[in-house]
């Protein structure tokens, strides 16, 4: 056990050195920017002397015989437009940005390794320090990775707002996501308004942990330990149980699952009820899984992920199996329909529609 644990921490230590040195170096090239911004506006103001020089010998070839009234008029306003061109060269940057002094190292080696890849750039700074982000080109000759595949210098709190979730789902659809507990259901809830989804059900996950040897992280902002997390479920569009049997079946599988934690470490390993939960519900074939990982990979979804080892993908074969006018629905038989389990009827009870007890008439 101790030597697991000191493994990780010798983990995590590398991590920490790798993303150490990268932020050193793009420190570095944020002070040669700055150089050259300095340089450029000694330069504005060099040549803007220039003019201003020119423009005195200019009035100088002036009439000598000029009314001195005159001749104080133009000296004020020519001071006037001194100012403005003054104002009008300052180079535009970024708003400041005050970097963090420290590094948590508290989190799994995936999180490091990943805001190391997705380029959150977190370095020790003065404070008022200017800095221009998003240099896509340089990052390119850093990485070799192409720009338009990373989410850049986004805040951990906002980066998923720009999924393009809305433009790839269907209508109607459903979304699952994993917001842990505490702030994240509130940040769940505000994606998806975002999305264009409405929340329809919260399923928890409580953890048995029969295994359990002690939690790793704690939340600062938290009052208890948590041992349960929430998966939002978002609908968009409209689905009537009563209308569309062939694409939902409502009330097939609870709203809570008990099963024991992943070890720490694992990644996003998640319990497998709840894929058994999304395919008793929705009868969809078009399902999507962002973030996996190769524990992830399941028959009959779309897994995508930075995590994976390998990939299949091909974008033309993929799209054939959907051709046929219902491809996107898993469809029936006789047999299967008679077999399997379905939304329980609604009972016609009319004294029970107008508020009376069941069974009155």
């Amino acid at each position: 056990m101790n030597s697991s644990i000191e493994e990780q921490i010798q983990s995590f230590k590398e991590s920490h050195n790798r993303l150490t040195a990268v932020l050193r170096e793009r420190q570095k090239r944020r002070k040669l920017q700055l150089n050259s911004v300095e340089e450029f506006k000694r330069f504005s103001s060099s040549n803007l002397k220039a003019r201003e020089q020119g423009q005195n010998l200019h009035n100088n070839a002036f009439d000598s015989s000029t009314d001195t009234l005159l001749s104080n008029t133009k000296h004020t306003q020519k001071t006037e437009t001194d100012n403005k061109r003054k104002h009008s060269v300052e180079f535009a940057l970024m708003p400041k940005v005050s970097f963090q002094t420290t590094l948590q190292v508290n989190a799994s080696v995936n999180k490091v390794e990943s805001q190391q890849q997705l380029g959150e750039q977190q370095a020790s700074g003065q404070e008022g320090e200017k800095t221009i982000r998003n240099d896509y080109c340089q990052y390119f000759v850093d990485s070799g990775r192409r720009p338009q595949n990373f989410i850049r210098d986004t805040e951990l709190s906002q980066r998923f707002d720009d999924l393009k979730i809305e433009e790839v789902a269907a209508n109607p659809s459903f979304i699952f996501i994993w917001s842990g507990d505490s702030e994240g259901l509130d940040r769940g809830r505000q994606l998806l308004l975002k999305w264009g989804y409405r929340r329809c059900e919260d399923i928890v996950w409580i953890k048995t942990n029969k295994k359990w040897e002690g939690s790793h992280f704690v939340e600062p902002r938290s009052v208890f330990q948590h041992t349960k997390e929430h998966c939002i479920m978002g609908i968009r569009g409209t689905v009537r149980r009563s209308t569309d049997g062939h694409f939902i079946h409502c009330n097939v599988d609870t709203d809570v699952i008990i099963s024991e934690e992943p070890s720490f470490g694992i990644g996003t390993a998640k319990p497998e009820e709840l894929y058994h939960i999304i395919e008793h519900f929705c009868l969809g074939r078009r399902r999507l899984e962002l973030f996996g990982e190769d524990h992830n990979i399941r028959p009959g979804w779309l897994t995508i992920g930075t995590g994976l080892s390998s990939s299949n993908f091909d974008a033309t074969t993929y799209a054939s199996y959907f051709n046929e006018p219902s491809g996107y629905l898993l469809g029936s038989t006789a047999e299967i329909e008679n077999l399997r389990p379905k939304s329980p009827p609604i009972r016609d009870n009319s004294a029970s529609k107008l508020g009376g007890p069941p069974g009155n008439k």
